[in-house]
């Protein structure tokens, strides 16, 4: 069966040629289409993780929903065991509280977050936003590192001493005086305005809390999120709360699935395009051949036999057209994602959304088979009608057509 579709696929060559080259032209804007997308996206969710949330936190229970500096985490040396147990080593201390940060003539409100200068920089890449002075190095010194957005509003330059306010662990009123030893300029609001960043020996000292963190950021793979988070929330009593980066900050993955969705639409479109070209091909040569059928018929063929061919022959249209259509697509998402997209000039400010502004693709591997695979089933249904056809003809009548 498959020798005689081989051969009635090329007995035409101009028309299955078409037909591949349509396949395969289809195919591989999907997955060229698909590799931009999810560079975008991939990078957008890493840089979320990297820049500063990290893969997941664990906090005191419902401390995410409602911060209070009293709400610190219990037993931290206890949950850092537990991550060592499973062979999680980058993670870091925080301390969180707001506070009133004053320079020379203003003031304004914002973050206070304490956190330990070494591990932060296993963790995130906030060390490489700053583009003035430097990052935090001595967990002890009064140092605090701005973004370009709050110093600006604050009137401050590098080496220039902030005035911190908070209260402390009992109510009362903390004041400090701290130099400003880095500026960070991310392009993201979240970092660049209202979050003042200090050493964690300082902040725990200032606020009279040794010892005491309100968080613990972890950085993990994509691979390794889910097991870890679920071995966490298993291992930990009910006091502690664990938190992946997309239970914190739902929208980004909301808004990656919305994307996803309309690609999924136009693939839906490309595979109806698909389907007919293939379909097109595979009834005209049918029809072309029905006296060829009724001798065969004739001779002890049987329909079942006929059917089994013509969806044999759609589907060799349909897989050179993938083979094709892949190996070129995937071509193209390697080649620019080493080579890089840049967008710079169409993407101005696009910083504040994670998305960097050159985009280098690349293609999960869920979404290529998928692609894959409904482009196979598009050519295995486009062959159904043309089937049924020839499997109905009789046998008399198909010899004498002409």
């Amino acid at each position: 069966m498959f020798a005689l579709a081989w051969r009635n696929v090329l007995r035409n060559l101009r028309r299955s040629l078409i037909t591949v080259a349509a396949v395969a032209l289809g195919l591989t804007s999907l997955v060229f289409l698909w590799g931009f997308n999810d560079g975008v996206h991939n990078t957008m969710m890493r840089n979320l993780q990297e820049v500063i949330v990290g893969s997941l936190q664990i906090h005191r229970q419902g401390y995410f929903r409602h911060p209070r500096l009293v709400d610190t985490l219990p037993e931290p040396e206890r949950v850092t065991g537990q991550l060592h147990q499973l062979g999680v080593e980058r993670l870091s201390y925080r301390l969180r509280t707001f506070a009133l940060a004053a320079g020379a003539d203003t003031s304004e409100g914002l973050v206070l977050l304490g956190m330990h200068p070494a591990m932060e920089q296993r963790v995130t890449r906030l060390a490489g936003k700053v583009d003035q002075g430097r990052f935090l190095r001595d967990n002890q010194e009064a140092a605090c590192v701005l973004g370009k957005t709050t110093a600006r509003n604050l009137g401050l330059r590098l080496g220039d001493e902030v005035v911190i306010l908070t209260e402390d662990r009992f109510g009362s009123l903390a004041a400090e005086k701290l130099r400003l030893v880095g500026i960070i300029s991310s392009g993201e609001m979240g970092i660049d305005r209202g979050l003042a960043m200090v050493p964690l020996g300082f902040m725990q000292r200032m606020l009279g809390m040794e010892g005491a963190v309100s968080e613990i950021a972890v950085q993990l793979t994509r691979e390794r999120l889910e097991p870890v988070t679920v071995a966490l929330r298993t291992s930990l009593d009910a006091g502690y709360e664990v938190l992946r980066w997309y239970d914190m900050y739902p929208m980004m993955k909301q808004w990656v699935e919305l994307e996803n969705a309309f690609y999924y639409i136009f693939l839906s479109i490309v595979l109806l395009i698909v389907a007919a070209g293939i379909m097109n091909t595979v009834l005209m040569s049918m029809l072309e051949r029905i006296h060829e059928f009724g001798v065969m018929m004739a001779l002890g063929c049987s329909r079942r036999y006929l059917a089994g061919m013509v969806l044999t022959e759609s589907m060799l249209l349909g897989m050179t057209g993938v083979v094709l259509g892949t190996s070129a697509g995937l071509l193209l998402v390697h080649y620019f994602h080493a080579a890089g997209i840049d967008l710079s000039g169409q993407m101005a400010s696009v910083a504040r959304f994670y998305v960097n502004p050159v985009v280098h693709t690349e293609i999960n591997t869920d979404h290529l088979l998928h692609t894959v695979l409904s482009v196979l089933l598009a050519s295995a249904a486009a062959a159904i009608w043309p089937a049924v056809r020839a499997a109905r003809l009789e046998p008399v009548e198909a010899i004498h057509h002409v």
